[in-house]
């Protein structure tokens, strides 16, 4: 163990633990360890002040397995998920576990961990105590107010039986997409000699043997399937604008639709065949740009039957110099990330490929341009007619967005027939 630096861990197991149950150490994966192994934790989380706070990180620590010298000799760290009663707690899709993951992910990176195990007993338990203790709650006020005590029981029973196992479930993909989300590194591809960090290969998450297999592999594939989208979403905003033109999303939406034609169909529009549907507003704000403006419609088709239909519309403007009226307030090379509405489309597109929801048929559409002064550029005072027939003058070449969204929404309205507030 003396011999083992940070750098050297390449396995370990993770205990999530929520406030002071860190501290009885009863979760399973580590019963196979000695008593004194079990001691060495327990000393290591009181001189610590270890409180199991959410992401609170602690180790890696070497124990032995048997207490001997011959032992072998395991990598554990301890992952704090917070109060036991705030399990449950969901902040705009930010968890308890959420936090876990992200602390995982910065451990991997920092001891450069290849593979690791996630045990959840003692989680899970915790989160199965605290669902009862609502259902309880909602039981006891349902009684209150005198109803059927029969029908009250029914109900508890049935919450119980069914809310828990998806509240672990999600507690597993919540788990996943951080920690995915949390070892990117996709920001250092344009480096001269990146350095990654990130070396993990896989992950197993331990669950009880009772709970459902079926249910957590779904919630694994979830949790992957939304880090993808995520990550999709990351690689093209990282991206500079030179690499990331509206050529180059169209052909990522291109990428996508050829892994999966089963369910995918892409039709990307160039700039006279928008002029043909009389998309004047994406036209005048492209015109003043080299690189030619792709309209992109991905579209996603269920197996089965169509119950409901959606469009996402995301902006694409792959750099926004702000024309004329240049944005000379500071911050002008930020403006690769005003594709990022267009990113977060094709992002959403690449979970659906994975998720594969029935029932619902999706449209990504995305107005990819650019924003530029030249000689053919759009000028203060131009007036430009929109796909919906409206005349407007542009005072700000800086309000491309607004233009280019008009006729994409007009699309999704007009051709691609999904109607204004069908959610």
């Amino acid at each position: 163990p003396s011999q083992l630096g940070p750098c050297a861990v390449r396995f370990l197991h993770l205990l999530l633990c929520s406030g002071s149950s860190a501290c009885s150490l009863q979760e399973p994966s580590l019963a196979a360890l000695h008593s004194k192994s079990g001691r060495v934790l327990l000393y290591a989380v009181q001189a610590n002040c270890f409180a199991g706070t959410e992401g609170e990180c602690l180790g890696p620590l070497v124990v032995n397995s048997n207490g001997n010298a011959g032992g072998s000799v395991q990598q554990v760290i301890l992952l704090g998920l917070g109060s036991s009663k705030d399990l449950n707690t969901h902040r705009w899709g930010h968890n308890p576990f959420h936090a876990a993951g992200t602390a995982l992910a910065r451990v991997a990176k920092s001891c450069k961990l290849k593979h690791c195990q996630v045990a959840m007993h003692l989680a899970f338990t915790a989160l199965q105590q605290q669902h009862q203790q609502q259902c309880q709650a909602q039981l006891n006020q349902q009684q209150h107010h005198k109803h059927d005590q029969t029908t009250s029981r029914q109900a508890f029973e049935l919450s119980s039986d069914q809310g828990a196992p998806a509240a672990a479930a999600l507690a597993v993909t919540s788990l996943i997409l951080a920690t995915l989300t949390g070892l990117h590194e996709g920001h250092l591809r344009f480096k001269t000699k990146p350095e990654y960090k990130a070396q993990m290969h896989s992950i197993t998450v331990l669950v009880p043997e009772a709970q459902g297999q079926d249910m957590y592999n779904a919630a694994v594939a979830r949790g992957t399937a939304m880090a993808a989208g995520n990550l999709t979403a990351r690689l093209l905003v990282e991206a500079p604008p030179n690499t990331c033109t509206p050529s180059y999303m169209a052909s990522a939406a291109e990428h996508l639709a050829g892994a999966n034609p089963a369910h995918f169909k892409l039709q990307v529009l160039n700039a006279e065949q928008c002029k043909q549907l009389g998309m004047g507003l994406l036209l005048g704000v492209a015109q003043g740009s080299a690189e030619p403006l792709k309209f992109i419609h991905l579209l996603y088709t269920p197996a089965g039957p169509v119950q409901q239909k959606v469009a996402l519309v995301g902006k694409g403007l792959t750099f926004d110099s702000g024309g004329y009226n240049l944005k000379i307030q500071g911050g002008i090379e930020t403006m690769k990330c005003d594709m990022a509405g267009g990113a977060a489309v094709l992002g959403a597109a690449t979970a659906l490929k994975d998720l594969q929801p029935k029932g619902i048929e999706v449209h990504f559409i995305i107005g990819a341009c650019e924003n530029m002064v030249g000689s053919c550029a759009t000028r203060p005072g131009d007036v430009h007619v929109s796909a919906a027939g409206k005349s407007v003058e542009v005072v700000d070449t800086d309000a491309e967005g607004r233009l280019t969204l008009a006729d994409a929404l007009w699309y999704a309205q007009e051709k691609a027939k999904v109607k204004v507030g069908n959610y």
